[in-house]
Order: structure tokens, then sequence, then C-alpha cells
């Protein structure tokens, strides 16, 4: 298959780098890898980025800067996981469709590991822009709570998790969340728009256990699958 993977939070969660994480998340990918499946990885920020950005923020930044603050994270994250996948993934971190196209071209069967792109412009979106572009099969998508709830899960005890989700509901559980630069939720309205209109298969899950990721490629039930049919 075609998989795209955002990996988001839960990798990259508090103040310092957690190795045995990153080691477990790239062993997950390359047995997908090694399976045969054609992967693009794209990395988000995580906390690193939040806390540059609210440094860049005190220190009289804009929301552009700050944007660009954060896409540096994310690409300085990417090398990290690229670097544990040793020489199953191309070193050059993608920043732009243009050099997407060109390592489509060159990388051969390699994992291919982007960052962010552009400001205004969340790690989900290009993870759901890529997934449109290579009409991905599957795009899993890894957080740090079990998929999507009826409600935020850290304010509301009894929130209960969502197996399965409409596009219509999602736009509704999400439609409270922050567009500041570091501060996307879940997904994002853009991220959404883009699915929508692709209907690439999503699987949102939690990436605090790397054998998630393995799941959902194989179709197990686990996390929360976005149903475009409503």
């Amino acid at each position: 298959m075609r998989i795209v993977l955002k990996i988001g939070h839960a990798l990259f969660k508090g103040h310092s780098i957690d190795l045995e994480k990153i080691r477990g998340t790239a062993d997950a990918i390359l047995r997908l890898h090694n399976a045969g499946h054609r992967l693009v990885v794209v990395v988000g920020g995580g906390e690193p980025s939040r806390t540059y950005i609210k440094a860049a923020r005190s220190l009289g930044a804009d929301h552009a800067t700050c944007d660009e603050v954060g896409i540096m994270v994310t690409r300085l994250n990417a090398l990290l996981l690229s670097i544990s996948f040793g020489e199953a993934a191309s070193r050059n971190i993608v920043s732009s469709f243009e050099e997407l196209e060109k390592q489509l071209d060159a990388a051969g069967d390699k994992i291919i590991v982007g960052g962010g792109f552009t400001p205004a412009q969340s790690t989900d979106a290009v993870a759901a822009l890529i997934a449109e572009r290579l009409k991905a099969d599957l795009l899993i998508k890894t957080t740090d709570v079990d998929g999507v709830y009826d409600s935020d899960p850290d304010k509301n005890p009894n929130a209960k998790l969502l197996r399965e989700v409409s596009m219509r509901m999602l736009r509704k559980i999400l439609s409270q969340g922050e567009s500041k630069p570091g501060e996307y939720r879940l997904l994002d309205q853009v991220s959404l728009s883009i699915l929508e209109r692709s209907r690439i298969p999503v699987v949102i899950v939690n990436g605090s256990d790397p054998e998630n990721i393995i799941r959902a490629a194989s179709g197990e039930k686990v996390g929360t699958r976005i149903n475009y049919s409503e």
C-alpha cells in the first residue's frame, strides 16, 4: 500500500528526547517498509515546537515568524526520526512539494521523511496534501490520545471514544480548536477540507504504542476512522 504517516505529539512530548520512543516508532515503521509498503512520514513539532514558539512570541515575534520557528523544529524532529531508519530512509528531509517530487523519482523504495512546508500550514495539512498527491491508500495520524472523542477528554472524564466519525461530526467536535502557531488541535480545518475532497482513508491512533501503527495498516479496529459516507 501507499501509506502516509503523520507522527504527532506522542513522540515528541515533554522537554526531553525519548530515544526509546523514537526507536520503537522507527521499528514499527521499518516493519511496514520491509513488508513492501511505500511510505512517506511527516513529523510534527510536538512540545519542543510549542516551547520555541512560546519563547519567540515572548520576545516579540509575530505569527508568521512563530510559524517559521515551528517549521524549523518539525524538520529537526524529522531528521532525528530519519536517522533512526538507517539506510532505509532518505536523509534529505522534504520541505516542499518540489523536493517531494524529486524524492519520489530518486528515492526508490526508501522511506521519505518530511516536516513542515510553509507558514500558516500545519503538518497535518502537509500530510493530507501528500496523501492526496500520492493517491495514498491510507493516512495514519498518531497522537497522544486513543482517537477522536465526542468531547475533550482532558476536560471531560466521561468523554466517549468514537471508533468511527463522520466528517460533519469531526468538524463540529474540532470547531473550538486553536489555529495559532504550535496550537493546532487533533486536526485543523484546512486538513479536514483536503481530506474531504480527496476522501483518503484516515485512521487516528495513539502513537504512544507504536504497535497501533501496525494495527492500523493491517486493517484492525484501532483508534478512530473517518467515515466520508455521511
